[in-house]
């Protein structure tokens, strides 16, 4: 009797992780019908890189930046160094021999939010394009992402992150989580005329609305995601522009990769904190979307460790080792969903099993879809990447139950580089 109430429990919550999972498919398809508006809004733009020791970076970072298919004359570039040890300065004294017009700030070092608003302040224009040193734009990404000003409304824009070094198993899985979040991103934005999940790799905003809000705050650890809320608190809309397109390097070890995602986690949770007002009928579905999302995963994650392995005893069949190597590798691959569903006439689907099923198979074709969308291809290693999600996902929600303990036990309140 015990078991059947911890199996129902369990499937309590698989079927609230459907429904979200559901919500988000729905809206990917429900954005396909959008009409998409285009215009040939070339304004002048200065474009901010901070930066602390990116010598093996911030070249090409600048290369990319000129490379744009901008006119260059519309273009200034402002380079803070928030006081490197390396050879970052050098290295942008180099470059500036190669493009006059780089502006060099530098600066003790402060962290990033400091160096942001050094180099806005500096700025000669009112569209600001901030970009990291170790992110590298496409050339259609700058035309792409001044369009979306045309509209009074629009305070800032952001396009989508791609990993550049994804060749390792961790990169692989971490580019193929960046496709899904941008499928997610671009849905929301498109849908509801205003975006989610607001990347600082690389954005644009407008001067004199950072001036209003106060610029970038150092009171949390994703100055990104705060500034977005500030600025739809202040009346203006975050657009997410899916096809302006930066390159990223993600964390290569397992350690730093850690460091990131409990930064990125407990930063949101502290932007969402500081502008909790805007949870609100009030507010756009994209915004109240992000409440929910990181709400439930900080529950789901807290949870689902002990039913995950509760539900894996419970099934476990009581054999030779063979069989148990064959249910394992089902549990922990998109092959576990796929086996249930071809077994079906046996009558092994149930109500204890239908929504985690469900839920897998929901997840696959979004990350499909992703993939399909952004133009990765199903290369062996994506396909790979697919069929073995759900273990990756089972080390994000552990990150996220390190950063709640971590929000506990520490109370970080902000990040210096």
């Amino acid at each position: 009797m015990e078991g059947n109430i911890i199996m129902i429990c369990s499937s309590f919550i698989f079927a609230l992780l459907f429904l979200f999972l559901l919500s988000v498919f729905i809206t990917s398809i429900a954005s396909l019908f959008q009409k998409k508006e285009n215009s040939n809004y070339e304004p002048k733009i200065s474009v901010v890189i901070p930066c602390y020791n990116e010598e093996k970076n911030i070249g090409n970072c600048l290369n990319a930046v000129y490379a744009s298919d901008y006119p260059l004359k519309k273009i200034e570039v402002i380079v803070v160094d928030d006081g490197s040890t390396d050879k970052t300065v050098q290295t942008i004294e180099e470059y500036k021999k190669k493009y006059s017009n780089i502006k060099i700030i530098r600066a003790d070092h402060k962290g990033k939010s400091e160096a942001l608003n050094r180099g806005i302040k500096k700025a000669s224009y009112d569209i600001i394009l901030t970009v990291d040193a170790d992110t590298n734009i496409d050339k259609i990404t700058l035309k792409k992402l001044v369009q979306p000003f045309v509209n009074e409304k629009v305070g800032a824009t952001n396009g989508s992150c791609i990993a550049r070094n994804k060749n390792s198993l961790l990169g692989l899985f971490q580019n193929i989580e960046y496709h899904y979040n941008n499928l997610i991103r671009k849905s929301f934005s498109v849908l509801f005329n205003n975006g989610i999940w607001f990347y600082g790799a690389f954005a644009c905003y407008k001067k004199e609305i950072l001036k209003k809000i106060g610029y970038f705050k150092k009171d949390s650890m994703t100055e990104d995601a705060d500034i977005a809320l500030e600025i739809y608190a202040a009346g203006y809309k975050t657009i997410n522009v899916h096809d302006a397109v930066g390159h990223v390097l993600v964390p290569s070890s397992l350690k730093a990769f850690i460091k990131q995602r409990t930064r990125w986690w407990i930063g949101v949770l502290q932007a969402l904190k500081k502008n909790k007002n805007l949870f609100s009928r009030k507010s756009s579905p994209s915004i109240l979307f992000l409440f929910i999302n990181q709400y439930w995963w900080s529950f789901y994650s807290l949870v689902s460790f002990p039913i995950i392995a509760y539900q894996f005893y419970y099934w476990l069949p009581n054999i030779s080792i063979y069989p148990i190597f064959g249910y394992t590798f089902r549990w922990f691959s998109l092959a576990g969903p796929l086996y249930v569903l071809y077994n079906i006439p046996k009558g092994w689907l149930s109500l204890y099993n239908i929504f985690g099923i469900l839920s897998g198979i929901i997840s696959a074709l979004l990350i499909t879809k992703a993939l399909y969308i952004f133009k990765e291809g199903f290369r062996l290693k994506n396909i790979i990447g697919i069929f073995f999600y759900f273990p990756y996902t089972i080390i994000l929600n552990t990150i996220i139950v390190i950063s709640l303990l971590s929000m506990v036990l520490f109370r970080k309140r902000y990040f210096i580089y």
